[in-house]
């Protein structure tokens, strides 16, 4: 007898609304980068846990242990633009917060980069993620290939994701995000800036019939008005001023 039974799923093209799993997942939070990137661990691979929601060739309501296995989504990382960002299962464009940058899979889970989106929903977000308010992160996928052990568990071969959404109730332990990037400051060393210009530098150089680049020209003196500046930055002298 066979230790192993395959477990054929529905088609998602033949019962748009029927088979969508969600699982949720613990989230953690950590900051760098752009401000408006959520990395996050999608889903865990190689952690158990029971459902009653009738999936995997089981009755609703009949207790059933599930596991996802790597590479399952190893079809789709190409095709991380796809995959749209919700908040908490809302549908319709109105619930949509964010969508995918770049998904990978490694040997303990698919991983992922989202955007999210300038919006108000996608600034409450994001708000809410930096708050805290945010725990957790739940995939939104259809299985393709699912196969059933002696032992009862249902593992999960292959699922096309339809989605992610962030919820404030976790499931799995296993799924993180990994950090929301925030907006880097830029720093300069001290040596790289900019120096400003002698001016009686600038004069000499003119008197011994030295080209002076216009920029140079255009260096103010401390009282000059804005009025009387060039028309980008109201800098400009009196070219008289530099020949005396």
């Amino acid at each position: 007898m066979s230790t192993v039974e395959e477990i054929q799923e529905t088609p998602e093209d033949e019962a748009p609304d029927r088979g969508l799993i969600r699982r949720s997942f613990a989230a953690e939070f950590s900051t760098g980068g752009d401000g408006r990137t959520v990395d996050v661990r999608i889903v865990p691979y190689g952690e158990q846990i029971t459902h009653v929601d009738g999936l995997g060739g089981m009755p609703r309501g009949t207790p059933y242990t599930e596991e996802w296995m790597p590479g399952a989504f190893a079809h789709q990382v190409k095709a991380a633009n796809r995959v749209l960002v919700n908040f908490e299962h809302q549908e319709g464009i109105g619930g949509i917060v964010g969508h995918g940058k770049a998904l990978l899979e490694r040997q303990d889970g698919l991983y992922g980069s989202f955007a999210i989106h300038e919006t108000p929903e996608g600034e409450k977000t994001l708000l809410l993620i930096r708050e805290g308010a945010v725990q957790g992160v739940s995939l939104e996928a259809f299985a393709r290939k699912s196969i059933r052990t002696a032992a009862g568990v249902i593992k999960r071969v292959k699922a096309d994701l339809h989605g992610i959404a962030l919820t404030r109730r976790p499931a799995y332990t296993g799924s993180v995000v990994l950090a929301l990037r925030e907006e880097a400051e830029t720093v300069f060393d001290e040596e790289l800036l900019p120096v400003e210009i002698d001016p009686e530098l600038v004069m000499r150089c003119q008197r011994l019939g030295i080209a002076i680049p216009e920029r140079l020209k255009a260096h103010p003196a401390a009282d000059t008005p804005a009025e009387t500046g060039t028309s980008e930055d109201g800098t400009r002298q009196d070219e008289s001023t530099l020949t005396e």
